[in-house]
């Protein structure tokens, strides 16, 4: 694409060409630098709405329909859906209390200090009149992601006086996860895979279209097990909001519906015979990624303010989710990012600090030891640990 011209320079252009139609030499008078003016803004104007046109047409650099843009547009034409939305977690809980006793629809509870993700909200969604043994009810979450998940044993308290039933619940069963919204940048690879990898009957490439139909999961790497032919591993890597931990470790829910869809296509509108999936001679195991710790040594940093330094792990942390393993027959060759230099990680603070600012020493350690390149494969992904600062 053509860069676009600022307004000084659209103003300079302008101006140019009426010296030389008028035969203008020297200053141009107020009310032709007036006319100037206001044509150099409209003319930015179309530069950027042409910009935008131009961006729109294919999905890798399309906007969201939100503010204008086509991607779920070409979404639906691709991969025939939208960006899936939040999910809310469903649970079974244990409730104790008298015969007779009852619970109405929309009740809430609120999960325990001692829970896994405390105060966060749930509700009921039919009335219960109480058994008075073994009552169990099924709530779901009041929001999606991980920030509402439940583990079985953990307490809710219900949030208004019940007359007759115990005021704390316990967590029996997950039924389904909760699910974060899916990222506009997830939804857009899934675009871009649809066009780009064609389906094989059960190559590397099918793995990657099969589990994008787990929701929360944003890529897998596939690998043939060394001296048994038969087993595919599939390492998953979850989003960062419906991982575990924020850095990619999927739950193992979700390891289980990557199998899932891995042996089933999902699509009930599809006849049932079409919907298999696995080639009859694999054996597909799904695990999740394995975080290697990334630590960064920066040595006499000038300006070692906590500005600067939010910005260095900020940008360390995007350039590191981009380093992944390489899956041929699966990921285009020109996207290859799986060996990380410390040199392009020194690049990257040395961006973050701006030219005013500089440090004296750089050292990159993966998995505890100093390295100058390291590659991943087989499911190992760079996570940033830490970021020392010596004086």
């Amino acid at each position: 694409m053509k860069p676009i011209p600022t307004i000084q320079e659209i103003n300079e252009t302008i101006a140019n060409d009426f010296r030389s139609r008028l035969g203008i030499v020297g200053n141009i008078k107020r009310i032709l630098n007036a006319f100037i003016a206001v044509l150099s803004v409209e003319f930015k104007t179309l530069y950027n709405y042409l910009s935008d046109i131009e961006n729109n047409v294919f999905p890798d650099k399309a906007d969201s329909e939100a503010i204008g843009g086509t991607l779920e547009r070409q979404g639906r034409i691709w991969i025939g859906r939208n960006p899936r939305p939040a999910t809310a977690g469903v649970f079974n809980i244990s409730v104790v209390g008298v015969a007779g006793s009852v619970l109405r629809d929309a009740l809430t509870f609120k999960s325990n200090d001692d829970s896994k993700n405390p105060g966060q909200l749930y509700t009921s969604d039919v009335e219960y009149i109480m058994t008075g043994t073994n009552d169990v009810i099924e709530i779901r979450s009041l929001g999606g992601g991980v920030d509402f998940d439940l583990n079985i044993g953990d307490k809710l308290s219900i949030t208004e006086p019940v007359i007759g039933v115990n005021q704390t619940v316990t967590v029996l069963s997950v039924v389904e996860q909760p699910r974060a919204e899916e990222d506009l940048e997830v939804y857009r690879e899934a675009v871009l895979n649809s066009r780009q990898l064609e389906p094989q009957g059960g190559a590397k490439t099918d793995y990657r279209l099969w589990a994008a139909d787990a929701q929360g999961v944003r890529r897998v790497y596939p690998y043939v097990r060394n001296n048994n032919g038969g087993i595919v591993d599939v390492y998953v890597e979850a989003t960062t909001a419906d991982s575990t931990d924020g850095n990619g470790t999927p739950s193992s829910p979700l390891l289980q519906e990557v199998h899932d869809v891995i042996e089933f296509d999902p699509d009930e509108t599809k006849p049932v015979n079409e919907r298999g999936r696995r080639p009859i001679q694999a054996n597909p195991i799904t695990s999740a990624i394995t975080l290697v710790p990334v630590d960064v040594q920066i040595t006499g940093l000038l300006n070692a303010s906590i500005t600067v330094k939010n910005a260095i792990s900020s940008n360390l942390k995007s350039y590191l989710y981009d380093v992944r393993p390489y899956i041929a027959g699966a990921d285009l060759a020109r996207n290859k990012n799986d060996i990380l230099y410390e040199a392009r990680l020194q690049a990257v603070v040395t961006d973050a600090i701006g030219n005013t600012n500089l440090f004296t020493q750089f050292n990159m350690q993966v998995a505890g030891n100093s390295v100058d390149t390291y590659t991943f494969n087989l499911g190992n992904i760079p996570y940033l640990r830490n970021v020392t600062y010596i004086s």
